[in-house]
């Protein structure tokens, strides 16, 4: 059954759990030392924690975070910072990923700027169902201009000046 809304909650909450388990056993060879590295950040770069006390009194609490995460990113006011339309119907945009991608080497990356191509492509998951996706495509850095598929961000405002800046970079291809 083709579909190309994304994810619905419970897919996404065991997304999550599948992978959230894996990497936090890589991270860490002590399993209670987890509770002290905080993986998931809000926008503004602090750590999410449980949306209430209580629920970190009982074993489930650990997967509170991921849990709080995984309500943020079904808000797509809150997971987008921005987006920018091309007339090649090429598309930019910066998101929130909430999801530490430095691993803990570094300050916190939680944003990330792609840009995609204007056609789409259906893709078939394992499980079976067809998503339809726009490919990526390699765009010039802000600052140094070489081409590059991804760039990811630590703070909010540092990705809005990279996504300005390579909007800037792209929005030249059409200017006269």
């Amino acid at each position: 059954m083709p579909r190309s809304s994304g994810l619905d909650f419970g897919e996404l909450f065991a997304f999550c759990d599948l992978h959230v388990s894996r990497w936090r056993l890589r991270r860490v060879a002590n399993p209670l030392e987890y509770l002290s590295i905080p993986m998931y950040y809000d926008r503004q770069g602090f750590p999410l924690q449980a949306e209430h006390p209580d629920d970190l009194r009982n074993d489930e609490g650990w997967r509170m975070p991921v849990l709080t995460w995984a309500m943020k990113m079904q808000d797509p006011a809150y997971h987008r910072v921005a987006e920018d339309d091309f007339p090649d119907g090429t598309w930019l945009s910066t998101v929130w990923l909430g999801l530490d991608h430095s691993h803990g080497f570094g300050p916190p990356t939680i944003f990330e700027t792609m840009y995609f191509s204007g056609r789409t492509e259906t893709r078939l998951t394992p499980t079976g169902i067809e998503l339809e996706t726009r490919p990526t495509l390699e765009f010039p850095h802000p600052e140094t201009g070489e081409m590059i598929g991804q760039l990811r961000s630590m703070t909010e405002e540092e990705a809005l000046a990279g996504h300005d800046g390579v909007a800037r970079r792209l929005r030249k291809r059409w200017e006269v």
